[in-house]
């Protein structure tokens, strides 16, 4: 289910770029969740020049929003957003005073996938065998 969009200045990120971040971003939400790496989306969005300011002015900021499921704990959201805020600087080579990396928290109740109300942390394992066949069309038992 998180789904974090990546809102960068146009030309920022190549295909290689927004491979890394995906697999940065991937790594540090399930390390720091326990949730499958199935379940991570990342999106990229461009922002064209002129369409970014920041005091009024014209920006080049990148801003990462992620969307998880409530239930971490206040330090394991803040250990997320500094390691997210760091792998973008070290991945893009922009400085982190032009990040900025937001996590909303939503109800899993008021999610699906695939068909699927999603389940609270911790239950990840058992929602995944109950629901395999329609996440990842593997019909093999």
């Amino acid at each position: 289910m998180p789904v974090y969009r990546c809102y960068s200045p146009a030309g920022l990120l190549s295909r290689s770029a927004k491979a890394a971040v995906a697999e940065g971003i991937t790594t540090i939400h399930t390390h720091a969740t326990g949730a499958p790496r199935l379940y991570v989306n990342v999106l990229f969005h461009e922002i064209p020049d002129g369409n970014c300011f920041v005091a009024g002015k014209p920006a080049a900021y990148s801003y990462v929003f992620g969307l998880i499921r409530h239930g971490r704990d206040l330090p394991t959201r803040q250990a997320m957003l500094a390691e997210l805020s760091r792998m973008w600087a070290r991945v893009t080579g922009q400085s982190e005073a032009e990040i900025l990396v937001a996590l909303t928290e939503t109800d899993p109740a008021n999610a699906m996938e695939a068909g699927a109300i999603l389940p609270e942390p911790g239950d990840e394992e058992q929602w995944l065998a109950a629901n395999r066949t329609i996440l990842t069309g593997d019909t093999s038992t």
